[in-house]
C-alpha cells in the first residue's frame, strides 16, 4: 500500500518530486534553520516564472519555473533544498489547496523535472522546474504562487524563505481552469483501526480520541478535513488533517492518497481532549471537508463514532486476580478460571466486563463470557480459559460497564492503570516415566521389512504426558540409529503401542531398542540410548534379534 501510495502520489500535478540527494547540500536543506537568513551566506537571486499566465482547462498544461541559489561562502560544496508553489487568493494572499513541491540538487533532480542550467558552479547555479499545472480552480481564473524554498550549501548555511523574501520577485502566474465548485464526499468516519471505544484519561494529562475517515474529490482533489466531537453539556472540540508534501516526494497527512489526491483512505484524526473534564460519551457530531479548489461542505447531523471517556472516578475497581492463577492445560477440555475484582461506585451493578487485550500473548487466553456474576462478597467474576498446552498470559487491558453506562479502564494497554494479574498453566515438572516395556517378536529376519513389529512402552503419571516418541536401534557397538519418530496420541499413563518395521538393510545381529519420549511442554526424556543422559531401561535391556534369513524359523 505505502509504495502504491507513493507511486501515486509521484504522478501527480506536482510533477515527479525528487528525493533530496545525499549531498552536503541536501542534507542541510532538510533542516533549513541552520543559521538564521539574516546572516546566512545563501541567498535567492533570481526567481521568475516563464510566462505570466497558461491555459490549464485541458488539464495537460506546464510552465518553467526558474530561480538562482547564490553562496558567497568559498566552501560551498553545491545547492540542496525544495521549493514549493501553492494555490493563492490574489487579493488576501491567503494560500487554498495543497502544495506542489520538489527537491532539488546540484544535479537538478533524479527524474529530471528539475534541470540545472550549464555553467553552474557550487556557488551559483540556476535551476529550471518544468510544473505540471493542475486543471481545476474554484474559479475560472487561478493564481499560484512560489510559497517557500527552503536550501542549504553544504557548509552549514541554510535558507528557509517564504513569502516576505519572496514577494521582492516575480513569483506568480495565473492559469485559465476549468471551474470546480464541488466538495469532498464524506464515505466514512469511525473509529480508528485499533481504537477503542472507551477512552482513559489519565489525571491531568486529558484524553486524545482517533478516528479514521474516507472521502473523495475527482476534479481538484481532497485537500484537508476538520472532524468536530460533541460531548456532555455541549463542549466541542476539534482535529485536522491536511494533504502536504512530506518533504520525500511524496504527499502525505493520513492514509492512502490516492492520484491527484483525489480519493483518501482510512485518513487518520486526532481529536485532543483537555484535562478534567467530566466523564461522558463523546460522538462525531460534524466532519468539515475542503477540496484543493477551496470549496469547503460541513455534514452536519452526525452522531457516529461514540468514545465513552473515563477517569475512573465515578466507577472504579480494585482486587483483581485469577482464580485459581494456574489451571492444568495439559488436559482436555482446558479447565476455566475466574477473573474477579471488587467494584466501587457502581450504579445499577456490573453490567459487562470486558477484557480486551492479553498483552504479547493475545492469542493463548480467551474470554468466555462479559456478563459477570456477582458473589457472596460483593466481587464479580466472569470466565476466561488459556489455550492447551503451555501459556502465560498478563491481562492489559479491561473495560467495565455499570448499569448506569459508567466505565472504569485498566491496563497498560488502554494507557490506564495497570493490572496485577496473570493467568498460566500449572508448570511441566513431572516428566514421564517408564514402568515397563516390551517388544513382539523379539526375533526377525533380516531382510524382512514387512513385519510389524509391536513395541509396548507403560508411562506413569506425568504433567504433561507423552505426544511424540522416537525409536532407536542400538548396535553391539553401542552405535544408536533413528529408525521411526512421530507423534502419537497423549499419554498420561499406561500403555502406549508403537508399530515399526525392520529397517532395510539391518545385518543380523543382536540390537537393544532405545527411544526418546517428547510431551506437549517439549521436555523429552530417553531411555536406552548411549551416554550419561539416558535412563536405564526398566528390567534391562530390550532386545530384537535379527537373524540370518537362511537360519530364521
Amino acid at each position: 500500500m505505502i509504495g502504491l501510495r507513493r507511486l501515486l502520489a509521484s504522478m501527480t500535478a506536482a510533477g515527479v518530486a525528487c528525493i533530496l540527494s545525499a549531498s552536503p547540500g541536501a542534507a542541510a536543506a532538510q533542516n533549513p534553520a541552520a543559521a538564521p537568513d539574516a546572516t546566512s551566506a545563501i541567498g535567492v537571486s533570481a526567481l521568475s516564472f516563464g510566462a505570466k499566465s497558461v491555459d490549464a482547462t485541458s488539464g495537460s498544461a506546464t510552465i518553467e519555473l526558474n530561480w538562482t541559489m547564490t553562496s558567497s561562502n568559498p566552501d560551498a560544496a553545491g545547492f540542496g533544498g525544495d521549493i514549493h508553489i501553492r494555490r493563492m487568493n490574489p487579493k488576501t494572499g491567503v494560500y487554498v489547496g495543497t502544495e506542489l513541491a520538489i527537491g532539488f540538487d546540484s544535479q537538478g533532480s533524479p527524474f529530471g523535472d528539475v534541470t540545472v542550467t550549464p555553467g553552474s558552479t557550487p556557488a551559483s547555479a540556476t535551476y529550471t522546474w518544468t510544473v505540471p499545472v493542475p486543471q481545476y480552480g474554484a474559479t475560472t481564473k487561478t493564481t499560484w504562487a512560489v510559497s517557500e524554498i527552503r536550501s542549504g550549501d553544504g557548509t552549514g548555511d541554510s535558507i528557509d524563505w517564504t513569502a516576505p523574501r519572496l514577494s521582492t520577485f516575480p513569483r506568480t502566474f495565473t492559469a485559465r481552469t476549468t471551474v470546480d465548485q464541488g466538495f469532498p464526499s464524506l464515505d466514512q468516519i469511525a473509529l480508528a483501526q485499533g481504537a477503542q471505544a472507551t477512552v482513559y484519561e489519565a489525571p491531568g494529562q486529558g484524553a486524545v480520541l482517533r478516528y479514521q475517515l474516507d472521502s473523495q474529490e475527482t476534479k481538484s482533489g481532497v485537500h484537508g478535513g476538520t472532524v468536530v466531537v460533541t460531548g456532555s453539556g455541549g463542549r466541542t472540540a476539534r482535529g485536522s488533517f491536511a494533504v502536504d508534501w512530506d518533504g520525500y516526494g511524496n504527499y502525505e497527512g493520513c492514509g492512502y492518497i490516492g492520484w491527484m489526491q483525489q480519493q483518501v483512505l482510512s485518513c487518520a484524526v486526532t481529536v485532543s481532549l483537555p484535562a478534567g473534564l467530566p466523564e461522558g460519551d463523546w460522538k462525531v457530531t460534524e466532519v468539515d471537508l475542503t477540496s484543493n479548489s477551496g470549496v469547503t461542505h460541513a455534514y452536519t447531523g452526525l452522531s457516529e463514532a461514540v468514545v465513552h471517556v473515563t477517569s475512573d472516578s465515578v466507577l472504579s475497581a480494585t482486587g483483581f486476580a485469577f482464580t485459581p492463577s494456574q489451571i492444568d492445560s495439559w488436559h482436555s477440555p482446558v479447565p476455566t478460571a475466574q477473573l474477579s475484582l471488587r467494584p466501587s461506585g457502581a450504579v445499577g451493578g456490573i453490567s459487562s466486563v470486558q477484557l480486551t487485550n492479553w498483552g504479547n500473548n493475545a492469542t493463548e487466553c480467551q474470554q468466555l463470557s462479559t456478563t459477570p456474576t456477582v458473589q457472596a462478597d460483593g466481587t464479580v467474576t466472569v470466565p476466561v480459559r488459556g489455550l492447551p498446552r503451555q501459556f502465560s498470559c498478563q491481562l492489559t487491558g479491561l473495560i467495565i460497564t455499570d448499569g448506569h453506562g459508567d466505565q472504569a479502564v485498566y491496563g497498560s494497554s488502554l494507557g490506564a492503570p495497570d493490572i496485577d494479574a496473570t493467568l498460566t498453566n500449572i508448570p511441566d515438572t513431572v516428566l514421564p516415566t517408564v514402568d515397563a516395556v516390551t517388544v513382539a517378536p523379539g526375533t526377525v529376519a533380516a531382510g524382512d521389512t514387512h513385519t510389524w513389529i509391536k513395541l509396548t512402552i507403560d508411562v506413569s503419571a506425568s504433567t504433561a504426558g507423552v505426544n511424540s516418541v522416537e525409536l532407536y536401534l542400538v548396535d553391539a557397538s553401542g552405535h544408536a540409529d533413528s529408525i521411526q519418530v512421530g507423534g502419537v496420541s497423549t499419554t498420561f499413563s499406561g500403555p502406549l503401542d508403537e508399530y515399526f518395521t525392520l529397517p532395510q538393510g539391518t545385518a543380523p545381529g543382536t540390537y537393544t531398542i532405545a527411544f526418546r519420549l517428547q510431551d506437549q511442554g517439549y521436555k523429552t526424556v530417553s531411555y536406552g540410548l548411549p551416554g550419561s543422559g539416558s535412563q536405564p531401561m526398566p528390567g534391562g535391556p530390550v532386545t530384537l534379534t535379527v537373524t540370518d534369513p537362511a537360519t530364521a524359523g
